[in-house]
């Protein structure tokens, strides 16, 4: 069984979810398409994750888009983040804690501390390990990465606010329901709870819960 008939099977109502945006966005088969971070480098994706921490997907593009201009040939490395300051960084939009844990990162990466190949070769909880060891890297950073970089196919972000938006929406529960009633929902999607966490993205992005 592939991953989408097991969802399917598992979960009527995410079925629902994954008909709809495969219908919404011409997806036959029905396919899943991500765009942020999916495809990036892992420094830049890394980065880009920390850059998108509390606030607006909107905000986030758009202060990503301003340190792409301040970077040389626009390119996002740790050699072009290493040569201007904290201070350069911020100027972007970055608050101080952010510019600081980027700097402080590529530093890890110039210095030779953080081999990004070797977390594609180490466990996914050894991966997460070296992740959260990072300063600015929580575990939802560390979700997005394992996620979208390292392709790992049953990571939960609990921490993400849209998940558990989607989620409180999807089975009409109260805003203030308690987190671990949504890990527990999130049980049945396994071992592909990532596809699933992407399908939900996906829904909010095309107005699903505004439109059923």
């Amino acid at each position: 069984m592939n991953p989408l008939e097991f969802l399917r099977n598992q979960d009527e109502l995410l079925s629902d979810i994954i008909d709809y945006v495969a219908k919404i966005e011409n997806l036959e088969p029905p396919l899943i398409q991500v765009e942020d971070y999916e495809g990036k480098n892992d420094f830049p994706a890394l980065v880009r994750s920390i850059v998108g921490q509390q606030i607006s997907t909107s905000g986030a593009k758009a202060i990503y888009s301003r340190l792409l201009s301040l970077m040389p040939n626009e390119i996002i490395s740790a050699q072009n983040i290493v040569s201007f300051s904290i201070e350069e960084l911020k100027s972007c939009g970055l608050s101080y804690g952010k510019s600081s844990y980027i700097y402080q990162i590529a530093e890890e990466v110039e210095n030779g501390n953080l081999d990004f190949k070797l977390l594609h070769q180490i466990s996914e909880e050894d991966a997460r390990t070296k992740l959260e060891s990072l300063k600015g890297v929580g575990k939802w950073t560390a979700d997005i990465f394992l996620m979208f970089q390292l392709n790992k196919p049953d990571v939960f972000p609990i921490g993400d606010a849209g998940v558990k938006s989607a989620i409180k929406k999807m089975y009409q529960l109260p805003k203030d329901t308690d987190d671990q009633v949504l890990i527990d929902i999130a049980e049945k999607w396994r071992p592909h709870r990532s596809l699933a966490t992407k399908y939900l993205w996906r829904a909010l992005d095309n107005n699903y819960f505004k439109n059923n």
